[in-house]
């Protein structure tokens, strides 16, 4: 089977800078805000530290993340994350996202430090109604901290007009997650999270910090929206991208890795090898010049038209292999079609 994604565009996703190791979040929301603002973003602040104090405080909405791991700028994770709201009003929300190391909650308790805490991460904004579609209804946002486990809370609030009658109740909701953010910077041969997506469309211009905030699966020109699900018609076409970190160098200054992607389909109870795609090559012969492995991870990237493929479960393994180092990484996507 012939990789649809040409190695052109491969070779130019390699050297985007935003694809880079530059991939940053953008910074948190830190705008002029109005009196109404201010007060709802801190009955959210209210919830988290009630939550994390062990309080019993109710969740009227359902929140769920699938989280993505990416290197980020400064040895950071970058984890751009999919969030499923369940019973949520279909008006504007507040929302935060704060990002805890346990043990520095622990201490956080017990000192009752003066003034608010400095979180690795924490970012409060609003959600607009439009957004709210669906049900479950599906939000793309984002964290960034050093590698390590943390708690993560997110909190929502429904925004009630700012002449709401004395006895209205807000709907709220809030939970709370525990995160391990993996190392990337610590030169051990590694991938970034495998992502599935469900279509790629190219940006005509540069986003602001607020769309990047709501639209986090940007890499260079090309936006990789995730797949609502892994369940696909044979109509569709099958995307994956990932990123190898902290190759071997081979004398010329650069790696040499290969990725192969393998079909295997169950049948019969039992998985049988289905077909195959033609190994993807980076090495000096086929990179840019300018290709810089300090800030270049190399892109895994293929797209499949599933016409050929017959019903069925399906599992794509995926095989990187280094020939400087001698080392191999696999990974696994598992799908249905329909």
């Amino acid at each position: 089977m012939a990789i649809r994604r040409a190695m052109a565009v491969v070779v130019a996703l390699v050297m985007s800078a935003t694809f880079a190791v530059a991939q940053q979040a953008p910074k948190k929301d830190e705008k002029k805000r109005s009196k109404q603002e201010n007060q709802e973003i801190e009955q959210l602040v209210k919830v988290i530290d009630a939550a994390a104090a062990g309080q019993a405080v109710a969740s009227e909405i359902g929140i769920s993340i699938e989280p993505f791991h990416f290197l980020a700028a400064q040895n950071l994770t970058f984890v751009p994350f999919i969030m499923k709201l369940t019973n949520a009003p279909k008006t504007d929300l507040a929302m935060i996202v704060r990002v805890v190391a346990p043990e520095v909650a622990a201490t956080d308790a017990k000192a009752k430090p003066k003034g608010r805490p400095v979180y690795p991460w924490e970012d409060a904004h609003f959600i607009s109604a439009a957004e709210l579609t669906g049900e479950p209804a599906t939000l793309y946002r984002i964290l960034q901290a050093a590698p390590g486990t943390y708690d993560v809370y997110i909190a929502l609030k429904e925004r009630l007009p700012e002449k709401a009658p004395r006895n209205a109740v807000a709907k709220t909701g809030w939970v709370k997650t525990s995160l391990t953010l993996p190392n990337f910077s610590n030169g051990e041969f590694a991938t970034s999270s495998v992502l599935v997506t469900d279509k790629v469309n190219t940006l005509t211009a540069p986003m602001t910090p607020d769309e990047r905030r709501v639209r986090p699966f940007v890499f260079g020109a090309q936006e990789f929206v995730p797949a609502p699900d892994l369940e696909f018609l044979k109509s569709e076409e099958f995307n994956v991208l990932f990123q190898v970190y902290n190759s071997g160098l081979e004398a010329t200054g650069k790696p040499n890795v290969t990725i192969e992607y393998e079909f295997h389909r169950m049948e019969d109870g039992a998985e049988k090898f289905f077909n195959r795609t033609q190994p993807q090559a980076y090495n000096a012969s086929n990179l840019p010049p300018q290709f810089d492995p300090a800030i270049h991870p190399i892109p895994g990237s293929v797209a499949i038209p599933l016409t050929s493929f017959p019903a069925g479960s399906y599992r794509l393994a995926i095989k990187v292999t280094d020939k400087v180092a001698n080392k191999v990484l696999n990974r696994d996507v598992k799908f249905v079609i329909k």
